[in-house]
C-alpha cells in the first residue's frame, strides 16, 4: 500500500509540474495568456519533489530513469489537450 502511494503521487507531482511548466510558456494554447514565471518555478519543484518520491522506490539509476521517462511523455503528451478541447467546443 505505501509504494503505491508513493507511485500515485509521484506521478501526480509530475503530471502537475510538468502542466507547470508548459502552461508558462508562451506557444501554449490550453490558456489564454501563459502563466507568470513563478509558476515555472513551481512546476520545477514539483518535478523534483517526484524525483524524490521515485528514490524511495527505486534504485537511482531506475528512479531517474522512471522520473525521466514520465516527464518527458508527459511534455510530449499535454500539448494535445488542446486537440480535446477543440473537438469538445465544436460538437
Amino acid at each position: 500500500m505505501n509504494t503505491v502511494m508513493f507511485q500515485l503521487m509521484a506521478l501526480v507531482l509530475s503530471f502537475i509540474g510538468t502542466a507547470l511548466i508548459y502552461l508558462t510558456r508562451k506557444h501554449q494554447r490550453v490558456l489564454r495568456q501563459p502563466l507568470p514565471t513563478p509558476a515555472a518555478l513551481m512546476g520545477w519543484s514539483l518535478l523534483l519533489a517526484a524525483l524524490l518520491s521515485w528514490l524511495q522506490l527505486l534504485t537511482t539509476t531506475a528512479a531517474i530513469f522512471t522520473w525521466l521517462f514520465t516527464a518527458i511523455s508527459l511534455c510530449a503528451c499535454i500539448p494535445f489537450i488542446t486537440l480535446i478541447s477543440k473537438k469538445e467546443r465544436s460538437s
